[in-house]
């Protein structure tokens, strides 16, 4: 296991009126802490590990103590790999079968989680003893698909298309609107960016979009230097940087690192109103 970030001010932490979002998939733990009232960043941590198990979660535990005090708000973002979108009208009954066709280990715990405005259900499967582990340490906690963030934070798609690109390691996510419709919200891997660029490519051909016109917001671990961001750029017009929205003034981070986080509470506001 690795400490990637870390990431604290001077001030003390009054954690009753703090907001804590965590983050978890296969790879990472990462966590923030944010005062809501003045749309503060207070603490980040990220971690990075070759295999989650719940002793990974409990070296992060004991490693951060804070987390076990009481917050005003606790949302936590899963993400396990399979995840299927439906329409809310066919997301009645079993959905086993699901799992079936996109080989989910069939041990996992099925949750059904209908995105709020959208009309469409993501249906993700967790590890059960991950959840279990969840619920015991952070009993107060809502929690969301990645992707279902992802969706959930969209505002005014152009009519032109929007990719919306979450950057990690080894991974990207991508949302895909044209106007409002939602054309495709999907994880996948990769080796080289030209890895991401031919995904990138290939959804433009299959959506009809035009890689002059769709805009392609991205965030998280990239930065305009790299190999990645340039390759990206040979290919498409409308690119920009989508940062987080809070006041950070203790990171010294690009902005648009922590996004998916920032947008986690976001979408955690909008649930508790």
């Amino acid at each position: 296991m690795q400490e990637q970030f870390n990431i604290l001010g001077t001030e003390e932490i009054y954690t009753e009126s703090c907001c804590l979002a965590i983050q978890l998939n296969n790879g990472s733990f990462s966590f923030c802490i944010y005062e809501p009232e003045e749309n503060r960043l207070l603490q980040l941590k990220r971690y990075r590990f070759d295999n989650l198990t719940t002793d990974t979660l409990d070296t992060i535990l004991a490693q951060n103590a804070i987390l076990e005090q009481p917050f005003h708000k606790i949302i936590t973002s899963l993400d396990f790999g399979f995840n299927a979108l439906l329409p809310e009208a066919m997301s009645k009954g079993d959905l086993t079968f699901l799992m079936y066709l996109e080989h989910a280990d069939q041990q996992d715990h099925v949750i059904t989680e209908l995105i709020e405005g959208r009309g469409i259900t993501n249906v993700y499967t967790t590890p059960p003893s991950i959840l279990t582990w969840m619920v015991h340490n952070f009993p107060s906690s809502d929690y969301l698909h990645a992707l279902s963030v992802a969706i959930g934070t969209v505002n005014n798609t152009p009519e032109e298309g929007l990719l919306r690109l979450y950057i990690s390691e080894k991974s990207f996510d991508v949302v895909v609107f044209k106007g409002a419709s939602l054309l495709l919200a999907k994880k996948y891997t990769y080796t080289v960016p030209e890895d991401v660029v031919f995904y990138l490519l290939k959804i433009c051909e299959i959506y009809g979009l035009s890689q002059e016109k769709a805009e392609l917001q991205i965030s998280g671990l990239i930065y305009e230097d790299s190999a990645l961001y340039k390759t990206i750029y040979d290919y498409f017009l409308l690119i920009s940087l989508k940062q987080a929205t809070w006041n950070d003034v203790i990171s010294g981070l690009p902005a648009h690192y922590f996004t998916s986080l920032n947008e986690l509470i976001l979408c955690g506001s909008l649930q508790e109103a």
